[in-house]
């Protein structure tokens, strides 16, 4: 930056790769925004890259509960279920999986292999994750606590749910 120059806004505190991830949040899909890709910023460094996220910022919704997937078998299938209420961010932070969301009128397939970008998926849409790669780990920021309560788990009532909604 030339001397004398001052910044404001968020590019006072980070540097412009940074900047751009902050402003992912407008990005909509087909969806209206229930299912898309989240970028996270990162700040390079020679001694190795640094992500951070910040619940309300980076996503759309406060962090009540971080949980990882890992040791998961490459032939395994997790997921199998939507939420009524809860929202999520799903993140690959080593190796790779796929996710399948449906939010009971079409399938969309996400591949996830990029601990920067992660699937924001909302209420009601129903998610499976295959495909792990050997060693990955997931990590997933839910906006609540687990509640039992709040899934789907048979897809049958899911999809009745779903097409009720949209009518």
């Amino acid at each position: 930056m030339p001397s004398g120059q001052t910044l404001r806004g968020p590019d006072r505190f980070f540097p412009p790769t940074v900047v751009r991830g902050l402003q992912e949040l407008d990005q909509k899909d087909e969806w209206g925004g229930a299912v898309r890709l989240v970028d996270l910023p990162r700040i390079h460094d020679p001694r190795g890259d640094l992500t951070f996220i910040e619940g309300g910022r980076h996503i759309p919704f406060e962090i009540a509960r971080v949980y990882y997937l890992y040791n998961v078998p490459v032939d395994a299938e997790r997921g199998g279920h939507a939420h009524q209420e809860l929202q999520q961010v799903i993140f690959a932070l080593s190796g790779s999986f796929r996710i399948v969301v449906d939010d009971g009128r079409e399938r969309k397939e996400y591949w996830l292999r990029d601990p920067r970008r992660g699937l924001y998926v909302s209420q009601m849409i129903w998610r499976e994750m295959d495909s792990f790669s050997q060693g990955a780990v997931g990590m997933v920021l839910a906006s609540h606590r687990y509640d039992e309560a709040d899934y789907y788990r048979n897809y049958t009532e899911f999809l009745e749910v779903a097409k009720s909604q949209s009518a």
